[in-house]
């Protein structure tokens, strides 16, 4: 077939909409934004501060006791480009074979998504890795973060407990003793479990029966009041590590920070006259800056 002199321009219109509906179902897919604080950003790292808590409210006597907030730790993400490309041969334009080529943006934008994925899934892999540390010199789980800057007592969110409902019921028990940096009990609600591939039947059936799980005497499934959301995640690695979540408390400390969006284009350096070269590009960060919203268990 002839061919125009701007044959590669012609090919962006459908070459994009593959991209973009490709990477758009997976985003409808992906469990960061059920985990994540998503956020934009204008600069090349964002910072974010943990503080500490308030102390209880005293009775009025005349005057009014003003407080503030200790300084806690500092978190600095800083983000990262990410870029990958594939190349159309202007043969394969001038011999009519669309469908060689046309599974090339589909497939870019799938290893976008994965990235974005196995990046997001890193913060809980790495949870209890030493070379993985958070603001307060600790992995995310740990059995002795500092409870704050200006305190030296410690608190605990690691476990080795395998997944079962008596272990549920008693690591949210650990949670709801969490205290901010005054030793003041705080409001934790864990309400999602997050496991791996080979916990997801053992962790709908602690969830979502509706009497004890493995027993005969049919007693109301405690757990099933307060584990709203079971989020099982194919990209953690550890087949025995699970996690009991506030996530409401997990959006205020967990961030993704989306310094450049997903995009693709023509890539200008392309030999038009042979071939055309097409190219993804994104810019994130992400990370934690407190772990006061998650128990880890670790069971060898």
């Amino acid at each position: 077939m002839a061919i125009s002199e701007n044959w590669a321009e012609l090919l962006e219109p459908g070459l994009r909409e593959i991209f973009m509906q490709t990477s758009a179902a997976l985003a409808a897919q992906s469990r960061i934004p059920m985990l994540f604080d998503i956020i934009p950003s204008g600069k090349a790292a964002e910072d974010f501060l943990s503080s500490g808590g308030m102390g209880n409210w005293n009775a009025y006597r005349g005057a009014i006791e003003y407080d503030d907030l200790n300084k806690g730790y500092k978190t600095t993400l800083t983000h990262e480009e990410y870029v990958r490309g594939f190349v159309i041969e202007r043969k394969l334009v001038e011999d009519d074979q669309y469908n060689l080529f046309r599974d090339r943006p589909a497939e870019l934008a799938m290893a976008a998504m994965r990235t974005r994925e196995v990046h997001a899934a890193s913060v809980f892999n790495n949870a209890f890795s030493t070379s993985y540390l958070g603001g307060d010199a600790k992995p995310l789980c740990e059995d002795d973060h500092p409870k704050g800057p200006s305190n030296s007592g410690t608190l605990d969110n690691e476990g080795a407990l395998a997944l079962s409902y008596e272990n549920v019921v008693l690591t949210r028990q650990y949670m709801r003793a969490f205290t901010d940096d005054r030793g003041n009990l705080i409001p934790a609600n864990p309400d999602t479990i997050l496991v791996p591939a080979e916990l997801e039947d053992a962790a709908f059936e602690i969830v979502r029966t509706a009497n004890v799980p493995s027993t005969a005497d049919y007693r109301a499934n405690f757990v099933q009041g307060f584990v709203r959301n079971v989020i099982v995640w194919d990209y953690l690695t550890d087949a025995n590590a699970w996690f009991l979540i506030d996530s409401a408390a997990a959006k205020q400390a967990l961030k993704w920070v989306d310094r450049v969006p997903l995009e693709f284009a023509l890539d200008p350096t392309s030999d038009f006259n042979l071939q055309s070269k097409w190219r993804g590009y994104m810019r994130y960060s992400y990370g934690f800056k407190d772990w006061r919203w998650v128990y880890g268990n670790n069971p060898s």
